[in-house]
């Protein structure tokens, strides 16, 4: 009894120990104005959200950094419904430094409310994003 006691309490101590470490295997920094996702394994997130009132065609530019392999992503919120753009030269980005990036959407003549930038780090490793801006086209 002793022994499965003192069993389960280091199975939970483990537990606890590898909940802590996930939770601080990504970190989220704005240096400089840029902003910067670091992790040690797998991590998709809405990286960066901007409330608008656009109507039609807009762009999201900037430029994006990456230190391992990445995908990028934007969705766009039209009437409480979203949707994605996803451009082919912002799959797979591995081992890039400031490539410029412009990706469109066109909600024709409905308002677009919110704009969300979305990365996924595939093994790990570092992505920064510099000079956001959004513009009506």
């Amino acid at each position: 009894m002793k022994k499965t006691a003192c069993s389960i309490l280091l199975i939970l101590m483990l537990t606890v120990s590898l909940a802590n470490a996930y939770e601080l295997a990504t970190e989220i920094s704005k240096e400089n104005w840029k902003v910067i996702v670091s992790s040690l394994g797998y991590a998709k997130l809405g990286l960066i959200k901007v409330e608008t009132r656009s109507k039609g065609k807009i762009f999201l530019k900037g430029t994006i950094s990456v230190n391992g392999s990445a995908n990028v992503v934007m969705w766009s919120k039209v009437e409480g419904n979203y949707y994605f753009s996803k451009l082919p030269a912002l799959q797979n980005l591995q081992d890039q430094k400031s490539v410029s990036f412009e990706i469109p959407f066109n909600a024709a003549d409905k308002t677009i409310t919110e704009v969300i930038l979305e990365v996924e780090l595939l093994g790990g490793g570092r992505i920064e994003v510099d000079h956001l801006k959004l513009v009506n086209g």
